[in-house]
């Protein structure tokens, strides 16, 4: 009869068999499921790329045109707002010249009234004897100042009420000085956020760019190399070459910002791990055998367009490492020595050191990068853009901690 301790050892190695069958059977068929992609799909991807840039593109000139709107709506207002202005200050200087006016017929109308009550006195005839020389004239002379002390009792009603209707112009003008002011208020609010919706959709259309970049430089290596559209593309590659240890991409650096959440820029998750003490043009080496998948040239589209973009120069290469496959990403650097579908190797130099002011030109100098350093960033799986090697991030092994250096492409840290 087998003993207890004799069981407990063939139902462990039972578990191990079973293990290591797993291990064999499991990882093909992830391998496959992964690498049976065809030229054609990646044809499809193209033109689900190229449909999509359309639509944002579409957008972006709904968007531009609302911005437009918004904003000649805003110079109209400033207009309007500088007319009411204008017609506050005159109403102004009219009520000051009416208060003058009415205060002189004021006077006038006193002195009138005054007058005739001395005219209307029981010495009335006798103080006109000598200044009349008739009794007609006499009465000529009192009707006069009654007519003239009622014209200017008129006057002053006639002023009085252009007054109230130059202070309820003001009061009109202020308030809509006031309304337009919210307006103006109202639109700068809608624009910023236009702007913000605006930011998005180029973020979005630079990374579709790229991309579409990207799969078309892919679409051309695999039709030089001979794949068809239904051929497998990793079976007509063949063999991109495997690593069993992990390289450095410098030969010393420091690691001046770790990967992970960070206090840099208001906050943010820091997707990979920069490497500085390094002059700009410093060899930047491939971390093994692999094959050179996507490059961007932020160069080249800066010397065409004036455009910047944020990481300049990157280079993308598909590594297998420790049966896995993982997508390397060189961020920010200045000479480009490879070019897409290359097979590079643990010595080959893949790039430069960037980063610094001889990169400044296309890469954008303090959002994304404020000296020379080398962002090297590790995702796992085929991730041909920043945002799919950002959501497939992981942390590069082997490195030490912020601050602390290494001194051969070799040097692990636990």
């Amino acid at each position: 009869m087998m003993s207890i301790k004799k069981l407990i050892e063939n139902f462990i190695r039972y578990i191990l068999i079973i293990m290591i069958i797993s291990m064999y059977i499991i990882e093909p068929m992830n391998a496959s499921a992964s690498s049976g992609k065809t030229l054609k799909d990646l044809k499809n991807e193209l033109a689900a790329l190229k449909r999509e840039k359309a639509e944002n593109e579409n957008k972006i000139e709904m968007t531009e045109d609302e911005i437009t709107a918004k904003q000649n709506a805003i110079i109209q207002a400033n207009k309007d707002i500088a007319n009411a202005k204008n017609e506050v200050d005159n109403a102004k200087a009219q009520i000051v010249e009416l208060d003058s006016r009415i205060d002189e017929l004021d006077k006038q109308t006193k002195d009138l009234m005054s007058y005739y009550q001395i005219l209307s006195g029981d010495n009335v005839y006798l103080e006109f004897i000598t200044d009349s020389s008739s009794m007609t004239e006499l009465i000529m002379r009192a009707d006069a100042i009654e007519q003239l002390s009622s014209y200017n009792q008129e006057k002053l009603i006639e002023l009085e009420d252009l007054i109230k209707q130059n202070e309820q112009l003001q009061v009109e003008l202020i308030e809509k000085q006031e309304e337009l002011s919210q307006k103006i208020t109202e639109h700068q609010a809608k624009i910023k956020e236009l702007e913000g919706n605006l930011d998005g959709i180029y973020d979005a259309t630079e990374s579709i760019d790229d991309q579409i970049g990207y799969a078309e430089d892919q679409i051309e290596y695999y039709e030089d190399i001979g794949c068809k559209d239904n051929d497998i593309l990793s079976v007509c590659e063949g063999n991109i070459g495997t690593n069993s240890t992990w390289l450095k991409p410098l030969v010393k650096a420091y690691v001046s910002s770790a990967y992970g959440w960070r206090s840099f820029n208001g906050g943010s998750f820091h997707d990979g791990i920069d490497l500085a003490g390094n002059s700009e043009g410093t060899p930047i080496y491939s971390i093994g055998n692999g094959v050179v998948r996507a490059i961007r040239n932020a160069k080249k589209t800066w010397e065409s367009t004036g455009v910047k973009s944020c990481g300049g120069n990157i280079i993308y290469i598909e590594y297998n490492i420790l049966g896995k496959t993982y997508t390397a990403m060189y961020v920010h650097v200045l000479d480009i020595n490879v070019s897409v579908g290359d097979k590079v190797g643990p010595n080959t130099i893949v790039a430069t050191v960037g980063g610094g002011p001889k990169t400044w030109n296309w890469d954008k100098k303090g959002t994304c990068t404020t000296g020379a350093h080398l962002h090297f960033q590790l995702s796992e799986g085929v991730n041909l853009s920043v945002s799919s090697n950002d959501a497939h991030s992981i942390e590069p092994p082997g490195y030490p901690n912020k601050g602390v250096w290494f001194y051969s492409r070799t040097q692990w840290f636990g």
